[in-house]
Formats: C-alpha cells, sequence, structure tokens
C-alpha cells in the first residue's frame, strides 16, 4: 500500500482544495497500483497567467483557482505516477484508470484532462460541472 508524501499531503489538506477531491485521492492512494504524487491543487490568478503565457493552460478560468468556481474552492488536481516519467503515458493512462474507478465508487463525477479532444493534459483531473 503506498502512501502520500508530506509535500502531497500539504496539498491535499489545503483548506481551498474541494472535499469530494480529497476524499477520491486519499481513498484512491490506499489500493493503488502504482505509486503517485500530487503535483498541484490550489492555484493563484497569478500562477495561472504565468500558465496560460507558457502555454502549458488553455484558460485563464482554471478550476484550480477557487474563485473560478462557484463553490468557491479549488475543484482540480494534478497527479503524476511516481516516480515522474512525462514520456511513460501508460502509466498516465493505468492511473487514470484506476482514479476514475475510485471516483465512480465514490460517486464522484469528475473528468480526466487525458480524454479532452483539443488539448490532452494527463495529469489533470476536475470535478464536473452540473
Amino acid at each position: 500500500m503506498y502512501k502520500f508524501s508530506q509535500k502531497s499531503l500539504e496539498k491535499i489538506n489545503n483548506p481551498l482544495f474541494h472535499s469530494k477531491l480529497r476524499l477520491l485521492l486519499t481513498e484512491a492512494i490506499q489500493n493503488s497500483p502504482l505509486d503517485f504524487t500530487v503535483i498541484e491543487t490550489v492555484r493563484t490568478k497569478e500562477k495561472q497567467q504565468d500558465y496560460y503565457k507558457k502555454g502549458v493552460s488553455k484558460t485563464l478560468k482554471s478550476r484550480h483557482i477557487p474563485e473560478c468556481n462557484k463553490s468557491g474552492m479549488c475543484e482540480a488536481f494534478d497527479i503524476a505516477p511516481y516516480p515522474v516519467d512525462w514520456q511513460n503515458l501508460e502509466q498516465f493512462k493505468l492511473l487514470a484508470a484506476h482514479i476514475k474507478k475510485t471516483a465512480d465508487k465514490l460517486n464522484i463525477n469528475i473528468q480526466w484532462g487525458g480524454d479532452w479532444k483539443t488539448f490532452i493534459d494527463m495529469p489533470h483531473f476536475e470535478l464536473k460541472r452540473k
């Protein structure tokens, strides 16, 4: 059984991180087929602007930014298989399948950036909007 590093725990325990996503990650790490790290949860507008300028993101209204969401919470997270190998897409797909299965089990409606058609974002997950 894997467990989160202190850095990952600090990110998921941020009070502005949505409780459903915290529950999802906490459950997912317990029976994950591979170790993974939390790259990012809560993001500032300034950091998002930087990502947008660099082309890492295609929006200035990221679901990572609490004030961009009706809930006032961060409704997204970025994770990666650990150790991180950005070229190993199969590991990202394996991790995504596990996260989706865990979300279904918990009745948490999410979407994965790896399923997007115009901008593939393998580390990214977010709550689906109602």
